[in-house]
């Protein structure tokens, strides 16, 4: 695959691919560790990490959009850098009803990311801001508080765990299916 591919180090820190600009290649990560990042509200959150093996990068292909996340090395990679001609010729090649998949799960995959980004952008601003309490020092608090006001604050602290426990959740569940489809 030599005239379709080539292969390239880049330094720890450095830009593998950046997001908002138009594709030329399909990348492999031969050897290394990467992370991604998607800006979100003007500023980069961390999305995700690649590994020895991972593809990236063919999404923008497969959309016919320009890169929609940043991959940076997370110190020295090589990564396989294929072209989108090459890339694209063994994509026609697939049958149909493949091809048509794979442009499907492709759509579904740049959906699912920003909302994923978003989430994270939403957990790590809440952390940032220290919008989230202890419960133990909270119970403490209202111990001293009339009866009626305390069961009327324990039940909303009640509901404050339950949604803070299902966007913990929901946030591992979208971890995880991301890093499946990363890997896939």
């Amino acid at each position: 695959m030599d005239r379709y591919s080539r292969i390239k180090k880049v330094n720890g820190g450095g830009t593998i691919l950046e997001e908002d600009t138009w594709p030329y290649y399909v990348y492999v990560l031969k050897d290394g560790q990467a992370k991604v990042l998607k800006t979100v509200d003007g500023r980069q959150v961390l999305i995700g990490s690649l590994t020895k093996g991972d593809v990236f990068g063919e999404m923008a292909f497969l959309g016919e959009t320009k890169r929609t996340v940043s991959v940076i090395a997370d110190g020295d990679v090589i990564v396989e850098m294929i072209t989108k001609d090459a890339f694209m010729d063994f994509v026609d090649k697939l049958p149909r009803n493949v091809r048509t998949r794979l442009y499907t799960m492709a759509s579904d995959l740049a959906g699912i990311t920003e909302i994923y980004s978003r989430l994270v952008a939403l957990l790590q601003d809440m952390n940032a801001k220290k919008k989230m309490i202890v419960a133990e020092t909270f119970e403490m608090e209202v111990k001293e508080m009339p009866n009626f006001m305390r069961h009327i604050i324990t039940g909303i602290d009640r509901r404050h765990s339950v949604a803070v426990e299902g966007l913990n959740k929901l946030s591992f569940q979208l971890e995880k299916k991301q890093t499946r489809l990363l890997n896939n």
